[in-house]
């Protein structure tokens, strides 16, 4: 039987019809991605953004009003869903405690926060279903958003690997940044909230999710908060979860979307991973996110 080697593996790319979206869309990769020109968040059509997320996963909705106001952002996130409070971070807002703020400033060389393959709040019993991301100030180049199609890594593993693992279920667990790593100055990039202790949480969720309004499933693993698999050892669950980042990872299953000014990221994290590449050392980079909570996983 003739193998191909994980590093060289090939995939399909993917065959939509741009046709049914009014507005201009681009891929960005054969796995996922899009860039979409005439969608405004401030008069949104939110079924052709579902029918979008859908089919890319991940969107940057570029052109975007200039003046665009934080009551304006917040309000886009309302109408996606129910918006989530971040257990850890400090908030730069106080009437708008949904949003959360990613100032690094030029001469900042803190903890670049993102800055491995995630899913964002994984570790919650309701983990994140859409994530927001607004640049309001991005680099002239550099700081992209790096993500992996989680549905195309489940598909793309044998049947025998994915009969193991299906049923079973992976421990995500976190416990603030302060674990990971010292924050020089807070504020500097991201601000934990110091105000009381940070407690682990932590919660098991199958290994292979299905989307709720799709049906389609997804590997449902990431670097950063998948620590264990259920019923295997230590060794043993190391050793297969290195090998889904490995595999998840993988060029073909990824997209690097490139930022622009006036510009609005969503993506689903049930079916995504993503990384923030921290390549722009010497420019200020603004970022505010806001997090649709999602269901349970299943």
């Amino acid at each position: 039987m003739s193998l191909q080697p994980i590093w060289a593996i090939q995939t399909r790319s993917r065959q939509i019809d741009l046709e049914q979206f009014s507005a201009e869309v681009r891929p960005v990769s054969g796995a996922m991605g899009a860039y979409v020109h005439g969608l405004d968040v401030r008069d949104p059509d939110f079924e052709q953004l579902s029918r979008l997320l859908h089919s890319f996963k991940a969107v940057m909705l570029r052109g975007q009003p200039a003046d665009l106001s934080i009551a304006d952002y917040v309000a886009f996130g309302r109408g996606l869903g129910e918006l989530a409070v971040d257990p850890y971070v400090e908030p730069p807002f106080a009437d708008h405690p949904e949003v959360m703020g990613l100032v690094r400033d030029a001469d900042s060389d803190a903890y670049n926060f993102g800055g491995d393959w995630h899913s964002d709040g994984s570790y919650l019993e309701r983990p994140g279903g859409l994530t927001v991301l607004w640049g309001k100030h991005v680099p002239t180049h550099g700081g992209d958003t790096l993500f992996a199609d989680m549905e195309l890594a489940w598909e793309t593993l044998t049947p025998a690997f994915r009969e193991m693992l299906d049923g079973r279920r992976v421990l995500h667990a976190a416990t603030g940044l302060g674990q990971k790593v010292t924050i020089r100055s807070k504020g500097d990039y991201v601000g934990l909230d110091r105000s009381r202790d940070l407690e682990r949480i932590e919660h098991f969720h199958p290994i292979k999710r299905t989307h709720p309004e799709t049906g389609r499933h997804a590997l449902f693993v990431n670097q950063a908060y998948s620590v264990g698999i259920e019923g295997c050892s230590d060794d043993e669950s190391a050793a297969i979860l290195r090998f889904l980042f490995d595999h998840s990872g993988l060029p073909a299953m990824t997209a690097r979307m490139v930022w622009e000014p006036d510009t609005v990221l969503i993506w689903d994290n049930r079916m995504t991973t993503h990384y923030a590449i921290g390549d722009y050392g010497g420019q200020r980079r603004e970022m505010y996110r806001l997090a649709i909570t999602g269901e349970t996983p299943f």
